[in-house]
C-alpha cells in the first residue's frame, strides 16, 4: 500500500483504484498543521501488505469553515472549554476577575463575541468570575520574583499593575521585581495598580 498522505484526496483515490483497491473517506476537523483535502491518515496503514479489492479508508483535512460564534457566556469554564474543541476552535487566553454579575467559574465575557461569523480554527480569549469582589483587596509581596510570576501574583489578588520601570541591577536576573509602589500587606477598598520597578542586566 503507498503512502499517500499529503496528496490531495483526488489523486489518492486515482492512484489506489489503479491499484485495484476500492476507496472510502472521512474529513476531519479543520487544522492549521495540514493543507485542507490532503490526505492525513490511511486504514490499513501505508506499507501495509493488502490484497486487491480491499477497502482503504482515507482521512481527509477539513476546510475552515464559517458560522456563528457560540454564546460561552454563563457556562461553567469546564464545559465552555469543551464546547471550544467541539467546535473546531482553540482556547487562546483566559483571564480570571471579580465580577458580581457572574457566579464563581463561569464565563463573563468572551472574544470573539458571540453572534459574530467566524471561522474554524479561531482563537478565543475567555474571562472568567471569580466571584463578587472582596471587601477589601491585600497588597501581596512580589519584591524578588520574575516579572512573569509577580503579574499572576498581582491578577490573583485582585489588583492590577502599574508603571513599569526598568533599573540596572547587574547582580540581580534579568526581569527580576526590584521594587514595588505599594507597600506589601496594605489594604485598599478598589483594585489599585501597582508599579512596579524590574531589573534589567544592561545599561
Amino acid at each position: 500500500l503507498p503512502d499517500l498522505r499529503g496528496e490531495y484526496l483526488q489523486n489518492a483515490k486515482y492512484q489506489l483504484t489503479k491499484l485495484g483497491f476500492n476507496v472510502n473517506h472521512t474529513e476531519s476537523s479543520f487544522s492549521d498543521d495540514f493543507t485542507p483535502g490532503t490526505i492525513i491518515k490511511m486504514s490499513p496503514r501505508a506499507f501495509t501488505k493488502v490484497k486487491s479489492g480491499r477497502t482503504i479508508v482515507l482521512t481527509v483535512a477539513g476546510h475552515r469553515k464559517e458560522f456563528m460564534m457560540p454564546d460561552f457566556l454563563s457556562t461553567s469554564y469546564r464545559n465552555a472549554k469543551i464546547l471550544i474543541k467541539q467546535n473546531n476552535l482553540f482556547l487562546d487566553t483566559t483571564i480570571y476577575e471579580y465580577n458580581e454579575t457572574y457566579n464563581q467559574g463561569m464565563v463573563s465575557f468572551q472574544i470573539p463575541k458571540p453572534g459574530r461569523i467566524i471561522s474554524s480554527g479561531t482563537y478565543v480569549t475567555l474571562g472568567v468570575s471569580k466571584g463578587a469582589p472582596p471587601e477589601y483587596f491585600y497588597v501581596p509581596h512580589i519584591i524578588g520574583l520574575s516579572l512573569s510570576k509577580a503579574k499572576k501574583v498581582i491578577a490573583d489578588s485582585g489588583l492590577r499593575i502599574g508603571k513599569i520601570q526598568y533599573e540596572y541591577q547587574p547582580k540581580l536576573l534579568n526581569n527580576t521585581i526590584v521594587d514595588q509602589g505599594m507597600t506589601e500587606g496594605m489594604k485598599v477598598s478598589f483594585p489599585a495598580s501597582i508599579d512596579l520597578i524590574v531589573s534589567k542586566d544592561k545599561e
